[in-house]
């Protein structure tokens, strides 16, 4: 079978992969589409600190049941990818806190994921999805999830005005979403590349820049770089909150702690969720957040190695959510309709 393996830093090509063997309890699933995000362009840069190639890149999965060892799934059932790997045993797996387990890992980042023809993986790892939804939606599912493992941290806070850095296609699923649960809230953006500020504009988030004065009562910032935190000290005001949840370089260091011990801000990083998604499908029902939203790029398999090799994802003019297709139709129950 073609899957799409990064073998180093820029080393990407599209390649022959030997078929999986199936066991007890195991499910096989041809691959619809899987969605690129910034631990992905991280990865084949080399700066995310996990690396081991080679590897398959691609941890927000949806495709559809091909071969079934198990009783929860059926042939034709479409799934979702749950990519978290905990080991169940230690104190915080015991605790019901999987994603702070001692040897967590996440398919697509430390071992093969969805970007290729079909994966074979325990039940366990499958997370059935609505046959009503269209499968591309699904795609969406796993950064949803981030949403919702984020969205705890600002409710708590009864937020009256919140800055979120950073406006690509995890910030503009954000700006969604608090819009929804939030419809009267100060959002102020910001992004330094134009067109996603604009389209986080457009869905009712007000222009931020550095020196404005107005203090913030939660930061998101969806970047994690020294100048992102820098802004975020500077931003939030006395007793906030600063949510981090993009991926910072390996070596970097929180600026601005003097500034942040005398705001007495709190400072959260959210890095991985549960295996429960209990919102995605949700939003995506009810047109919180579509794929319209969010997706600007539909690629091929050999099309996505050429964007992942000369990094295209650093172009002015891209904004959103980049998804490879690789099984235009596979299995479809009879009468449904995608």
């Amino acid at each position: 079978m073609k899957g799409l393996q990064i073998q180093g830093v820029n080393q990407v090509s599209v390649v022959d992969l030997p078929a999986e063997p199936i066991g007890e309890g195991m499910v096989r699933v041809a691959i619809h589409a899987v969605g690129l995000c910034g631990t992905d362009f991280a990865l084949i840069e080399g700066t995310l600190g996990l690396n081991v190639w080679p590897v398959v890149p691609g941890h927000e999965v949806i495709g559809r049941v091909t071969e079934s060892r198990s009783s929860r799934f059926h042939v034709g059932d479409p799934v979702i990818l749950d990519p978290l790997v905990s080991c169940g045993t230690c104190n915080a797996c015991r605790l019901g806190r999987p994603q702070w387990c001692e040897h967590v890992g996440v398919i697509g980042v430390v071992r093969d994921g969805g970007a290729r023809e079909e994966m074979v993986l325990p039940d366990s790892q499958w997370v059935p999805w609505p046959k009503k939804l269209p499968l591309e939606d699904g795609v969406l599912s796993e950064p949803l999830h981030v949403v919702e493992t984020i969205l705890p941290l600002i409710g708590s806070e009864q937020p009256s005005r919140i800055l979120v850095i950073g406006n690509g296609a995890l910030g503009l699923m954000i700006l969604h979403v608090l819009k929804h649960y939030w419809p009267d809230l100060d959002i102020r953006t910001y992004d330094v590349i134009a067109e996603r500020w604009h389209r986080a504009l457009r869905i009712g988030g007000k222009p931020w820049n550095p020196n404005d004065k107005e203090p913030m009562n939660v930061v998101i910032d969806g970047v994690g770089t020294n100048s992102s935190l820098k802004m975020a000290a500077s931003s939030v005001g006395n007793g906030g909150h600063i949510i981090v949840y993009g991926v910072p370089k390996p070596g970097n260091v929180v600026p601005n702690a003097d500034l942040l011990f005398r705001k007495n801000v709190r400072m959260s990083f959210s890095r991985l969720y549960t295996h429960e998604f209990r919102y995605p499908a949700q939003w995506l029902a009810n047109d919180v957040v579509t794929s319209t939203d969010i997706v600007s790029d539909r690629l091929s398999l050999d099309e996505a190695a050429a964007f992942l090799r000369e990094k295209r994802w650093k172009s002015p003019s891209r904004w959103g959510k980049a998804i490879i297709t690789i099984a235009r139709n596979p299995i479809q129950d009879e009468g449904e309709q995608q």
